[in-house]
Order: structure tokens, then C-alpha cells, then sequence
């Protein structure tokens, strides 16, 4: 047991928090400012080796979009070359590179900057905060990631907390952290559903919480859909309508586009309590020797309407969750709704027929994850913890000839050991055994783990067929090892399974 808080941090693709338990058991949410607990994500290079972070970083989207980084979780952990990045990094004004390692990096000033290492200055920039609200340092940390989060993703996470010097006492999924905040509201024995529509990913949760502890049994979720779409579905609707007043096509300059992402987002938080907004933003474009500026009068029922497919592909994730643990709407005491993007009232209205849905003043959309990250460090520093989770993603193998097979279905409660059996050829030299965490061949979720090499000797001395164990940990990292028809366990190394490297 440990009697120095440890932080819970909530490191999101728009915004970033902080919370712990004080030595009097007191929360305490982390100020970023007087009016504000959340740290934009957002990073600004004025220099190859000089940046801020936080609100003054955001406000160079529009003064300087070329130098300024928003959004990074989405690219974070991700290979360069991946289906994913290929199709969304031309939406964005400052430059995604390849780094060495074959990871998505950024390209500042002619310097090559891994994500990690942005993501290490957010971090540190909130770390700063509450050492400061703290009155000392934090030593230790609970991270939260998306409940879709690869493991690559959570690794990245994890080396760029390390890179601050904490130490990293554990890496829960965000909508598993909001229940938490949730079941230490309520006591009774309730089964709910955390609906977690954040910047970049949404999760969709199903628990049981019984006398303040969480059980997952099943999770979720888009990890392509999130705050971000709702903006460029709102400027593909004003770069359309622009073209057609003024005959200008805005979507090639990336700066301009960076402008108009930052002026719909503005607009969209207005939408959530005025029927109307107007957009204003000078000098977007060049016609007839002269300035023209953009101006647009944006109503909530348009924004509905762009936004309606967004909305009914969250609705389908949920009902795809319920119908994987066999409920119903109506056996769910209450929808707990987290993200920024919930505040938006048709998301609430679309929601309706859940018996219950979470109010902002009992469960805070943009601080409840961060609360619930502090509490699992409270009760880490107690000896317990408090919660039960599963694998989010099926985690499989493939072996030489093309064989696949799943080893580690999704929501197996963790910790989890699996194991299979193989038929390996008695070839000269080692096989390589690869690792993919999810085995839909159709998604760009589909991502290479590493590879394991299955040694000559192993098979000439152990004569029959080999199994392969797989274990998934309750801190999510993965392991794997041989058993020998006579139980002889043989460790396996999985290369190239942690994050980026980071780049000098």
C-alpha cells in the first residue's frame, strides 16, 4: 500500500485532465485555468525543439496551422503506412512523416518528431499543473485510453508518461474509468452502459457495478468515429456551399481547411445550447484582386442533419454490444453518457428510450474519465482496485502458409491465458509465428502485434504437436510461450510489440 496520490490522467484527442485523491482523501480535479480543467491537446512548434502546449497552443490553428499538432491521438501508435493513416493524414495542414521505425510522425522545421514525443509534452504540461495543485510531485500515474486502443496504442501512452517519470500503475479503458466515477456515485447493484463519444473514438460499454465495483462484460465501439467527423461533415457542407456562391474549391489548401475545422468545431459547441451560430472567417480566399471572407449562418437543424449517419452508427455499435451480452435497452438501469460530443441534445433526444440517461451535474462529460482514473488510483493505493475488464480486440496468430486462427477472443475477461495447437513442418531453420490483434481482414484495425520464432531445436527436441499460449494481462501487455506435449513452458520473445521508438 502507498500513501502518495497517484495521478489519473485522461489524455484525449481534443482535450486533456487530471484528477487525484489529496493525502485527506479529498478530490481534487487539476485547474488548468481559472475557468477551465481541461488542456487542449494541442501542441505548437515555434522552434524544431521549442513548443507550448495547452490553450495559447490552440490558438495558432488558425495563425500558424502549419506548426501546430491537434488531434495526434488518432495517429498515435499507428505504422505510417497503415490503411487508416493513408486515408485521413492529407485533412490536416502540418506534415505526417514516416519515421525510421515506420511509425506516424511529425515533420517540423525539417526535424522529424515521433508522436510519443508530442505526447509527451501534453502530458507533462498537465503533470506540471498538478504537481503545482498538489504542492508536490506525483511519482505514479493511471492512464486511460479508448477501449478500442491497440496495444501499440497503449504502449505509446505508456512510454510517453515514463518519458515525464512517472511510473505507470496502470492503463484503463475510458469508458471502464467513467463507471467507476459512476459506481462511486451509486451503490445499489446496477447494470449500465457508459456511452463514450469523445474527439476521435467512441466506445460503447456494457457493466455490472455491484457495491462500488465494476465488472466489464462487453465492449464496443467505432474507433473511427468521434467529435472530429461531426467537423468535417460541417465543413464539407461549407466548402460545398462556398464553391457554390463563389465558384472557389477550398479543399486543396490545407491551411484553409485547418481554419474552417477550428471555426465548425467552435460552432458545433455553440449549437449545443443556441438554435443558431454564425461562422466568421477572414480572408479565406483570393477572387478578382481581392480578399473574400467566409461567412456563414449555421443552424442546429442543419447540424442534425449532416450529423445524422454519425449518430446512427453509435446507435448501432450499442445495440451490437447489447446483443453480444443478450440484453435489451430496457434491462439497462442507465445510459452514462462521457465525451465532449454528448453534450450535443439530439445525441440525448436519439437515446431517449434508455430507461435513464446521465445528467451533466452527476456524471461531468469532459472530467468523468479523468475522476475515474483518480479513483482506480485511490484504490491502487489502497491494494485494490476495484474493477474487471476484458480484451477489446480478438488477439490471433498466423502461421507460415496463411493460416489464421483466433487465440483470444473479444471480451475474454483479463487476465486471460489461451492457447492453440499447431502443426508446424520440420523445415530447417526457425518459423516465425505472427501476432494481429483483431483478425477481420476487411477493417484497418487489423494491426501486426510481432512476430515470435519458433526455434528448430524446440521442435526436433519436442517431439508431437506445439502449443502456443497467449497471455493478455490485466495491465493489457501481452505475452507468449511454447508448452511441450510434457508441459515444459519456453518463453517467447515478441519483437517489435512495444510503441514507437522515439526519435532523436
Amino acid at each position: 500500500m502507498s500513501t502518495a496520490p497517484i495521478l489519473g490522467i485522461d489524455f484525449g484527442t481534443t482535450n486533456t485532465s487530471a484528477a487525484f485523491f489529496d493525502k485527506a482523501g479529498k478530490l481534487r480535479v487539476v485547474p488548468v485555468t481559472d475557468k477551465s480543467f481541461t488542456l487542449p491537446s494541442v501542441v505548437w512548434f515555434h522552434a524544431a525543439d521549442k513548443a507550448i502546449v495547452g490553450h495559447a497552443a490552440r490558438r495558432q490553428i488558425i495563425d500558424d496551422p502549419r506548426h501546430t499538432v491537434f488531434g495526434a491521438k488518432r495517429f498515435l501508435g499507428r505504422r505510417y503506412q497503415s490503411e487508416y493513416v493513408t486515408q485521413h493524414k492529407d485533412k490536416y495542414a502540418f506534415e505526417l512523416v514516416e519515421a525510421p521505425d515506420g511509425y506516424t510522425a511529425v515533420k517540423m522545421y525539417g526535424k522529424v518528431t515521433s508522436l510519443t514525443d508530442v505526447t509527451q509534452l501534453v502530458i507533462k504540461q498537465i503533470l506540471t499543473l498538478a504537481n503545482h495543485a498538489a504542492g508536490e510531485p506525483f511519482r505514479e500515474c493511471v492512464l486511460t485510453v479508448p477501449a478500442h486502443a491497440s496495444i501499440r496504442q497503449r504502449e505509446a501512452v505508456r512510454q510517453a508518461a515514463e518519458q515525464c517519470g512517472l511510473q505507470v500503475r496502470a492503463i484503463i479503458n475510458e469508458p471502464t474509468a467513467a463507471a467507476l466515477y459512476y459506481a462511486n456515485l451509486r451503490n445499489p447493484e446496477q447494470t449500465v452502459m457508459v456511452f463514450d463519444l469523445g474527439g476521435g473514438t467512441f466506445d460503447a460499454t456494457l457493466l455490472a457495478v455491484h457495491n462500488r465495483v465494476v465488472k466489464v462484460l462487453a465492449t464496443g465501439g467505432d474507433a473511427f468515429l468521434g467529435g472530429a467527423n461531426f467537423d468535417e461533415r460541417i465543413v464539407e457542407f461549407l466548402v460545398s456551399d462556398f464553391q457554390r456562391q463563389h465558384g472557389i474549391d477550398l479543399r486543396a489548401n490545407q491551411v484553409v481547411m485547418q481554419r474552417l475545422v477550428f471555426a465548425a468545431e467552435s460552432a458545433k459547441m455553440t449549437l449545443s445550447t443556441r438554435d443558431s451560430t454564425v461562422m466568421r472567417v477572414p480572408c479565406i480566399a483570393q477572387k478578382d484582386g481581392g480578399f473574400v471572407d467566409f461567412d456563414y449562418t449555421l443552424t442546429r437543424k442543419q447540424l442534425e442533419e449532416m450529423v445524422f449517419q454519425l449518430i446512427e452508427r453509435a446507435a448501432s455499435a450499442c445495440d451490437d454490444v447489447l446483443e453480444r451480452a443478450k440484453l435489451k435497452a430496457d434491462n439497462i438501469d442507465e445510459l452514462v453518457l462521457v465525451g465532449g460530443q454528448t453534450r450535443m441534445p439530439v445525441i440525448r433526444q436519439r437515446f431517449s428510450h434508455f430507461k435513464r440517461l446521465s445528467s451533466d451535474k452527476e456524471v461531468n462529460p469532459e472530467l468523468g474519465v479523468a475522476v475515474g482514473a483518480a479513483i482506480l488510483g485511490r484504490n491502487l493505493a489502497r491494494g485494490i482496485s476495484g474493477l474487471t475488464d476484458v480484451v477489446p480486440m480478438p488477439i490471433g496468430i498466423m502461421v507460415p502458409g496463411g493460416a489464421q486462427h483466433e487465440v483470444i477472443p473479444a471480451n475474454t475477461p483479463v487476465p486471460a491465458t489461451r492457447s492453440v495447437t499447431l502443426e508446424l513442418p520440420l523445415i530447417p531453420g526457425p518459423i516465425s509465428v505472427a501476432l494481429f490483434e483483431s483478425l477481420d481482414t476487411t477493417t484497418v484495425e487489423r494491426e501486426l502485434l510481432g512476430t515470435v520464432r519458433i526455434e528448430l531445436d524446440w521442435r526436433t527436441t519436442h517431439k508431437g504437436p506445439t502449443t502456443l499460449e497467449l497471455r493478455m494481462g490485466q495491465d493489457f501487455i501481452l505475452n507468449a510461450a511454447l508448452v511441450s506435449p510434457q508441459g515444459t513452458r519456453h518463453p517467447l520473445t515478441i519483437t517489435d510489440l512495444r510503441a514507437p521508438k522515439r526519435t532523436s
